[in-house]
């Protein structure tokens, strides 16, 4: 068994999901394999579950190198990091394994998206296969069955479409201000009666004030973070500044705009489906390969005459963003029901809405891994798939 560790101690929540693809590739690769991820929390318990990972290693806050050589006491075959301070790629290179890649970030092309060059690297090292790389170019989290039915069954008042606004930035220069927050919400609510589900992270009192201005709009209780990547997975859209909780959304499969100021979508947005709208994109402080050498990133304040570039994204803009998403301008909605191939005669009921369709399924079905052909609405034939996929429901086409 060929034993793979890979080190993610860059420090930030959405530096764990950039690293995803490349670390499902890998063990998709060496199918054999036995995958250890040493990282940070709370971003280890985003790796609880996932199939392709084994282990996870816990880093203690502050003690990243200690926490390789730590982990390093044991053999591994393979060890790959994306960390390279306090001289934690020379730890790697003398760690004795047979084979090790300490850059995972070099000579980045302006406009390869950093997950993307982990992949291509990997490749160029014969380490991933293209079809690995191929087929895990989107990292994926898999909220348990009993996270999703906590879940589901508080929403189940809510109307759809179901959209969540994240507020959080995590710091001010990524901040979209909370009026545009309310001014989106309001015209989401008026073209299409959305129920607004808005999260209290880091700034419950931000999260209650923009609640408070909006019909239709939920406050969602602060959980952890495998709660929130389970409230994702239910909704059809989610709206969220360039932070580790939008990454979430995109991991578990929902639609999701993201809002990006100092750093370059280019370089850090979320691949197709999703969409990556940036804030005035001709700056001419930008660093695309490097946003945090970038004056703004420590200093916390543009240098020019708006306090984040963030809030040059107009509220209108968003709202096309989710037009595109949910399908406006469709046929319309449509309703089905459909006899599942497994089960015997128990009905799948359909509801056609933003290009995929909601559905329940018996429980007996949930526990099915495979993907049944159901039948057509139109010209479009659908299967349903197990509880892990997201959306359950897709297209074949």
């Amino acid at each position: 068994m060929t034993k793979i560790l890979f080190i993610e101690l860059l420090g930030g929540l959405g530096d764990v999901l950039i690293a995803l693809p490349a670390i499902q590739a890998l063990t998709a690769s060496h199918p054999q394999a036995h995958m250890t991820v040493l990282t940070f929390a709370p971003g280890d318990s985003l790796l609880h579950h996932h199939p392709q990972v084994h282990r996870v290693l816990r880093a203690p806050a502050g003690q990243a190198r200690q926490a390789v050589t730590e982990a390093l006491r044991s053999p591994y075959d393979l060890v790959v990091t994306d960390t390279t301070y306090d001289g934690i790629a020379d730890l790697v290179r003398q760690s004795g394994a047979q084979q090790t890649v300490t850059n995972l970030w070099r000579s980045p092309p302006p406009d390869q998206g950093v997950s993307d060059r982990m992949l291509q690297i990997l490749l160029d090292e014969g380490l991933i296969t293209e079809v690995a790389a191929s087929e895990h170019r989107h990292p994926r989290l898999h909220p348990t069955a009993e996270e999703c039915d906590r879940v589901q069954t508080q929403l189940l008042s809510l109307g759809h479409p179901q959209i969540a606004l994240y507020p959080d930035a995590g710091m001010a220069i990524k901040q979209w201000s909370p009026d545009r927050f309310v001014a989106l919400g309001r015209s989401l609510h008026q073209r299409y009666g959305a129920s607004l589900i808005v999260p209290a992270g880091a700034d419950p009192e931000q999260a209650q004030a923009i609640v408070d201005q909006l019909e239709g709009a939920t406050l969602w209780p602060r959980g952890s973070l495998r709660d929130l990547a389970a409230l994702f997975a239910q909704l059809d859209c989610v709206v969220a500044v360039d932070t580790g909780p939008a990454r979430i959304a995109a991991a578990v499969g929902t639609p999701t705009v993201t809002l990006f100021g100092p750093a370059w979508q280019g370089r850090y947005g979320q691949p197709a489906p999703h969409i990556n709208l940036q804030g005035y994109a001709p700056c001419p402080e930008r660093n695309i390969a490097n946003f945090t050498e970038q004056a703004c990133w420590y200093s916390g304040t543009c240098p020019f005459a708006w306090d984040t570039c963030v809030n040059l994204i107009a509220p209108e803009q968003v709202a096309r963003a989710i037009d595109e998403i949910l399908g406006q301008g469709s046929a319309g909605a449509r309703s089905a029901e459909f006899v599942l191939a497994e089960g015997g005669n128990d009905l799948v009921n359909a509801s056609d809405r933003t290009g995929y369709l909601n559905l329940s399924v018996p429980k007996n079905f949930e526990n099915s891994r495979a993907c049944h052909q159901l039948g057509k609405v139109g010209e479009v034939e659908f299967q349903v798939c197990d509880t892990d996929a997201n959306p359950p429901l897709r297209p074949t086409r």
